[in-house]
């Protein structure tokens, strides 16, 4: 059964589409701290991330030229 989704999150595999990351690079940078927390955490350990979380990483990926 699919889960229900939140308006205006997006899910791991989104959010590091979003930053034209794969999934392996985007979980080790939120892992290791590059990237902010997720805005969303539900009881089953699923990752939401918003809008605003989305603005702040673009932000953090300009200044470290998008590599580590």
């Amino acid at each position: 059964m699919p889960r229900p989704r939140l308006t205006g999150k997006m899910t791991t595999s989104e959010a590091g589409r979003e930053l034209g990351m794969g999934s392996k690079k985007f979980l080790r940078w939120l892992k290791r701290g590059v990237l902010p927390p997720p805005s969303f955490i539900d009881n089953n350990g699923v990752r939401y991330f918003d809008q605003g979380w989305l603005q702040d990483s673009k932000k953090i990926l300009r200044i470290k030229g998008g590599s580590t």
